[in-house]
């Protein structure tokens, strides 16, 4: 009699746990996103905003390398090797609960922003400034540049999908606020969107934001966690103070780069910890350190 057997890889998810409990992975599944609150405490979150004003006065030439500024000098990215409290929001247990788990515990850094949004700010005209201007809702999905044919296609890269209770998507994203951020404003969100297996039709409502659309009461150090095909747009900003948003991105350890440089810049790895320079990496074919200490606190 002849056996036959299948070769398994040496790092798999075969025997994977997630971090989330079995109400988390419902809501999760079902919405496509959670909120994470009070990640950051408000002192750190204001102490991160003047970081921000700081180096937004100093000339281009004098910010610390690597750190780059937009031309209209409202988003920042590269801040972790500058500083220490954006370094370690990026690691943050209670968001990377759910980031590992959504990512079969093989996260990677794809990039980390920060964005400042004022009141009224004018913005670079495109083609969609006037459906914008008109009153419209312009929604999107990160999709990486490529749309199938179908919203039914899973993305290899990107795409959502839940088989036998284990949640994976290509990558997350992250977004948290350094402002209170009044239920009318910030991020809008369509729950279960992410699911959908229709193209999304041109939708004609009387109030989108009562209908469809889902956005949220946040204080100064909340945290969104979604999935990246779930409908979402930003809402008009309209209070008198700003609104700065840390952004990260984190992407499955195999993900494929697709020309992105943003990566780990060897030059400046001593100013980050051993951790997140090994999650800026690509699959290392073993639990990153990352992975072995939330295992330590979700899983003993």
């Amino acid at each position: 009699m002849k056996k036959m057997d299948q070769i398994i890889a040496d790092y798999n998810s075969l025997n994977f746990e997630s971090f989330m409990s079995e109400d988390e992975k419902w809501f999760f599944d079902t919405h496509g996103y959670i909120i994470v609150r009070n990640v950051l405490s408000r002192k750190n979150a204001n102490y991160l905003i003047d970081k921000f004003e700081e180096w937004r006065s100093m000339p281009r030439k004098d910010l610390p390398a690597p750190m780059t500024i937009s031309p209209n000098k409202n988003v920042f990215q590269n801040v972790h090797y500058v500083e220490k409290l954006y370094h370690d929001l990026i690691i943050n247990d209670r968001i990377m609960k759910y980031v590992s788990s959504v990512l079969l515990h093989n996260p990677r850094l794809m990039f980390t922003s920060v964005i400042r949004l004022k009141k009224d700010e004018k913005k670079k005209k495109n083609k969609f400034t006037k459906f914008i201007k008109d009153g419209n809702v312009l929604l999107h999905r990160d999709t990486n540049g490529y749309n199938y044919p179908f919203e039914s296609f899973i993305n290899p890269l990107i795409g959502y999908q839940c088989i036998n209770g284990i949640i994976h998507s290509g990558y997350v994203n992250v977004s948290v606020t350094l402002v209170d951020v009044p239920k009318d404003h910030g991020i809008g969100l369509i729950p279960g969107s992410h699911k959908s297996s229709f193209n999304t039709p041109l939708i004609e409502s009387e109030d989108p934001y009562s209908e469809y659309i889902q956005s949220f009461k946040l204080s100064a150090g909340d945290a969104i966690v979604f999935v990246p095909n779930l409908l979402h747009t930003t809402r008009k900003w309209k209070m008198d103070y700003p609104r700065y948003t840390v952004f990260n991105r984190y992407v499955f350890g195999k993900y494929v780069d697709e020309g992105y440089v943003g990566h780990t810049f060897e030059k400046y790895k001593n100013n980050i910890s051993d951790e997140l320079y090994e999650m800026e990496q690509k699959n290392i074919h073993q639990d990153k350190l990352i992975v072995k200490r939330l295992k330590k606190i979700y899983l003993n």
